[in-house]
């Protein structure tokens, strides 16, 4: 983190490109070698450069793979929260049933 810049009020610190491609690199190791004990850490700090971003130029075939990538994300999140709600749904259903059993006839 060599160059220094302001902002908005803020002080903003430079990665250099030497500094990214470790992070890459890293991110790498963690990814391929199924660390995940680090998978929070290193998504953090991906997560902190992206955000930190107004817009980014990419190649299309790099557009191309974040694009499946989002799509296998929401369909995975989608089919998670419509599981959520089946259980939900059941587990009140259940609870629902007990009650209307312990009430006297």
């Amino acid at each position: 983190m060599l160059d220094n810049g302001k902002r908005k009020g803020l002080f903003l610190l430079k990665f250099s490109q030497k500094e990214l491609n470790h992070l890459v690199f890293l991110s790498e190791v963690v990814l391929t070698g199924k660390k995940k004990s680090l998978m929070d850490e290193t998504l953090q700090c991906l997560l902190y450069i992206v955000k930190s971003l107004e817009e980014v130029e990419l190649p299309d075939s790099v557009v191309g793979q974040i694009e499946r990538l989002t799509a296998l994300i929401e369909t995975d999140l989608r089919d998670e929260n419509v599981r959520m709600q089946e259980i939900r749904g059941h587990l009140d259903w259940m609870q629902k049933k007990e009650r209307n059993s312990s009430l006297p006839s």
